[in-house]
Order: structure tokens, then C-alpha cells, then sequence
């Protein structure tokens, strides 16, 4: 949940080039400053009033603090949540003041609050600043005014067309892996998870046809980190220089027109050829068909809401996917029983319906629970002044959101939560044995939604593509068990890193995939 920080905006550099000249430039300026405005209260102090004083200190503490919010967020929100208690707590971040809250009666407020009062989209738009990093996409701040069939397409219309993917999508990873592990067995695990969900994504939402047209595949590829990283520095960027900035970085952004342009001409030919005999059955036409139609969107329209949907789809499934992989090679004591599920009928059950794999489904809950993408889930910009139940005012502009990160390491909701327990969240029936954690609401499914579990969001804006995220996670992992030895490349190193309020895989970390002795 991207969200969500990978490759350069600006084609000539690298990312970690781009992160140094980025943190260099930004380090130089706010140093400056500091050290300007404790020359200037060391020289004036004897005069200033006190007050004075202790606001130019306090401003300069809260300038720090921003500076370097991006490597202390996730610490700073875990400890906010030690000390929350259920209460809600108003915290400072670069965007703006947001109020977490972690109570189920409080949490129900954000999941009952209308698209008017509390939105994710002026949320987003803030982060990701689509006007610059999206090939000039303009987003409303307030979800529906010009009608949205993305939800519709991805909760119902995909999710019931899975497993008419599935022959699609086996033969996808099984090329896929073939082709990364062709010369070492070693690979960089985020590397192989974003080129296998690329292009099963890319089958689900193009066809087949596109899944080898590589100049369009490469685009897609590259789409979204160029939107992460080219957002990322304009986060970093004077606010009364961003214009200028984000002009440049639009136009350095070529493969996004790459993207956009291919996106417009299948489209574009759909729309033209509407009575074809090849019968189209994807998301790209479902956007098509379920677009309104009081108010029809032109062919560029249709490419920007299906470019919004690929970035929600594509990012955080590779990183999840990826931290999935890591939790299989560290705990290899699952294999056996995972390899054991997959390799009987609730395997079979799987191929067939797209459905089931009970033991894999609470594996990856639990690796989602242990290494979550996102500490923060159901942000909201505040549109109005908005009231909690409890009389908590959320001014216009503030945000609100769930520190799902620490709720989810929370022992009064998950016991033993520093034990990774791969089937804590299975029917012990199926499990077969007794498991050292039993959760006290019994077993759930890895996309389920519940108090304890915000993983996927809250309320009406819950993810409506997590069916889909589930269903690619084990057909990857089937094919793992099915035919690979999986380890840790490198035992000993840190193979996650913390960026603001994201986990991210650590750069470079590779996992060895040995063949399988039969």
C-alpha cells in the first residue's frame, strides 16, 4: 500500500545518484540556515525578548525535524502509537498535520466519512503530484466528479476473470523466471518480482498481444518508478520552485509518453473497431465500456484513469511479493508444508478457480503482517473541517490516517507479534498441527478486512484489486515451491530499508533459486 522509491526521473542518472544529489542539495541548504540562524540568536540575544528567541529555536527544531522526517517516520509513528493508547494523536509531517487514530470507533468515522468531508485522491495528488510526474494527469481532489469504473472493474470484473488467466499467467512466470536465472541462479528478488507482475499485469490489462512488445513493456515498466522518484524530489523541492521543477522533470519523463501514447492507440483502435470478431475480455475494456457516459471520456481520458490504476497496481504487489520471497528463503521450516499444499488437491483447487491454498494464504498474511509496506494506510486529506465521535477537529487541509505498522506488531491484537508464525492466521484443522500462535478472532483470509487488519485500507475506498494482488502473489510462489530451492543470496544484511513512512527492499538483495532435486 507504493505505496512506495526506485529508478531516476532524469534518465542520465542512477537512482542512488540521484538520492545523493538530492539529500547533498537539500543537506547544504538547510545547514546554511542553521547555522545563519544561530549566529543571528547568539548575536541578539542579549536584546531579544525571550519568546522571541524561543520561537526562532523551536521553528529551527521543527525545520530539522521535516528535514529529516524521511528516515525517522516509521519510528517516530511507533512511537506516536505507544504512547496513543486509543486516544487519537496529532502528529507534524511534510505535507501536512495528520491526526492517527487506532480505535475501531474512530477508525469507523474515516470508513463512514463522505468523499466531500475526508479524501484519499487530494491525499495522493499531494504525494505523488500527478500534474508533473504522470504526463500531466489532472487529478480532482474529490473522488467521483467526473465518475470512476476502475472500482467496478477491478473488484468485480477482474476478479471474477481470473482463473481464465490462469494458462496466461503460468506461462508468463514460468519464461519470466527462466529467462532471469538463465545465467546465475542468483537474482535481485525485487528486480524478477517487478518484471513478473509487470507482465501478468500487463496481460490483464492489454492482452496477450502486448506482453512482448517490448519498447511498451519497457515503458510500463519504468512507469512507475519514474512517478516515485520524480514525486519524490519534488516533495524535497521548495514549494515556490516546484512549478519550475516539475516542469522539467515532466518533460525529462519521456517513457511516460512512451505509456501514454500506447495506452491512446489501443484504445483509440478498440473505440474505432468496435465490432471486431476478436472479442476483447481485459481491464484496459472494461475502462472503455464502463466509462460515462453522460459525459464521454476521449481516448486520452481513458489512458490517464488506466495509468492511475497500473501505479496502484503494479507497485505495491512487486514490493509485497518480493518481501513474500524474503520470509519464504528465512523461514525455509514452510516449505515442506507449503510444498506439500500445493502439490495436492487444494493445488489442483487453486489452478482451476484462481482460489484456496488455505496454508499459503495465511503465509502471506503474515508476511504482509511482519514487513508491511506501508505504516500508515487509509490517509484522507480533510476537504472541511471534520469531527470524530470523540470530538476530535481535523482542520481543513490536515489529514487523518491509521498507523497500521505498529497496530500490526500490537500484542494486545496479535500475540507473540514479534514471532513470525506462517499459519497463525490458518484453521488449525488444516494446518494439520498445533500452531504456536492461535489469533483470538480465529482464522482469516489474506484479503479479508476486519478492526485489526488495514492492510488493504478502510471503508468504501478499500483496495479493490487486493483479489487480484492475492491471486498473483501464489501463483508466483506455487511456481517457486513447484520447481526452485529458495535462500537468501547473502545471510548476514539487512534486507529491508525505511523510507518515510514505506519499507522497501534493500537495494541489490538477491535470493538464490537452485532447481529443485526430483
Amino acid at each position: 500500500m507504493d505505496p512506495f522509491l526506485r529508478l531516476s526521473p532524469l534518465r542520465a542518472y542512477t537512482p542512488h545518484i540521484l538520492e545523493s544529489k538530492i539529500i547533498t542539495m537539500i543537506a547544504s541548504v538547510l545547514f546554511l540556515s542553521l547555522v545563519l540562524g544561530a549566529v543571528f540568536v547568539s548575536r541578539s540575544s542579549k536584546t531579544w525578548p525571550t519568546s522571541i528567541i524561543y520561537r526562532l529555536k523551536r521553528y529551527i527544531k521543527e525545520e530539522w525535524d521535516m528535514f529529516i522526517y524521511p528516515i525517522t517516520a516509521n519510528k517516530r509513528i511507533r512511537k506516536a502509537y505507544a504512547g496513543m493508547k486509543g486516544k487519537p494523536l496529532r502528529m507534524n509531517s511534510p505535507e501536512s498535520w495528520i491526526t492517527l487514530v487506532s480505535s475501531p470507533e474512530l477508525i469507523k468515522d474515516i470508513k463512514n466519512a463522505s468523499n466531500d468531508q475526508l479524501s484519499l485522491h487530494a491525499a495522493a495528488k499531494e504525494i505523488l503530484k500527478p500534474e508533473y510526474t504522470m504526463n500531466g494527469f489532472n487529478w480532482h481532489d474529490q473522488r467521483g466528479i467526473e465518475g470512476i469504473g476502475f472500482v467496478r472493474t477491478l473488484r468485480t470484473l477482474l476478479t471474477t476473470h481470473l482463473p481464465k488467466l490462469t494458462p496466461g499467467v503460468r506461462a508468463i512466470i514460468d519464461r519470466t523466471f527462466a529467462d532471469e536465472l538463465k545465467n546465475s541462479r542468483s537474482t535481485n528478488v525485487l528486480t524478477l518480482s517487478k518484471k513478473v507482475v509487470t507482465k501478468i499485469s500487463a496481460y490483464a490489462f492489454f492482452g496477450l498481444d502486448y506482453v512482448d512488445n517490448n519498447e511498451f513493456i519497457e515503458a510500463a515498466y519504468y512507469y512507475n518508478e519514474d512517478v516515485l522518484y520524480g514525486s519524490e524530489f519534488l516533495r524535497m523541492t521548495p514549494r515556490l520552485l516546484r512549478p519550475v521543477v516539475g516542469l522539467l522533470i515532466s518533460k525529462s519523463l519521456t517513457r511516460q509518453r512512451v505509456f501514454f501514447e500506447g495506452l491512446v492507440g489501443i484504445i483509440e483502435s478498440r473505440m474505432n473497431n468496435p465490432n471486431t470478431i476478436k472479442k476483447h475480455n481485459d481491464v484496459i475494456q472494461w475502462i472503455i465500456d464502463t466509462s460515462p457516459k453522460s459525459k464521454p471520456w476521449s481516448p486520452g481520458r481513458m489512458a490517464f484513469e488506466v495509468m492511475a490504476i497500473w501505479f496502484g497496481s503494479v507497485q505495491g504487489l512487486a514490493t509485497t511479493l518480493t518481501f513474500a520471497i524474503f520470509s519464504l528463503c528465512e523461514h525455509p521450516e514452510y516449505i515442506a508444508p507449503l510444498r506439500e499444499e500445493v502439490e495436492g488437491a487444494a493445488g489442483d483447487e487453486f489452478l482451476i478457480n484462481g482460489e484456496g491454498l488455505p496454508l499459503m494464504d495465511s503465509f502471506l498474511k503474515e508476511c504482509s503482517r511482519w514487513t508491511p509496506v506501508e505504516s500508515v494506510t487509509a490517509r484522507r486529506c480533510a476537504l472541511k473541517d471534520f469531527t470524530f465521535s470523540d470530538g476530535t477537529i481535523v482542520s481543513k487541509g490536515e489529514w487523518v490516517g491509521i498507523p497500521v505498522g505498529p497496530m500490526l506488531r500490537d500484542e494486545t491484537k496479535y500475540p507473540r507479534p514479534d514471532l513470525f508464525d506462517g499459519f497463525r492466521f490458518a484453521d488449525p484443522a488444516v494446518v494439520g498441527r498445533e500452531s504456536s500462535v492461535v489469533q483470538p478472532e480465529g482464522p482469516s483470509k489474506f484479503t479479508d478486512i476486519s478492526e485489526t487488519w488495514h492492510v488493504w485500507g478502510t471503508g468504501k475506498l478499500t483496495c479493490p484489486g487486493r483479489f487480484f494482488v492475492s491471486y498473483v502473489m501464489k501463483h508466483v510462489m506455487y511456481h517457486i515451491l513447484d520447481t526452485c530451492e529458495p535462500e537468501m543470496a547473502e545471510k548476514r544484511r539487512k534486507y529491508t530499508i525505511n523510507w518515510r513512512t514505506l519499507t522497501l527492499p534493500g537495494p541489490g538483495v538477491k535470493a538464490t533459486f537452485n532447481e529443485r532435486a526430483r
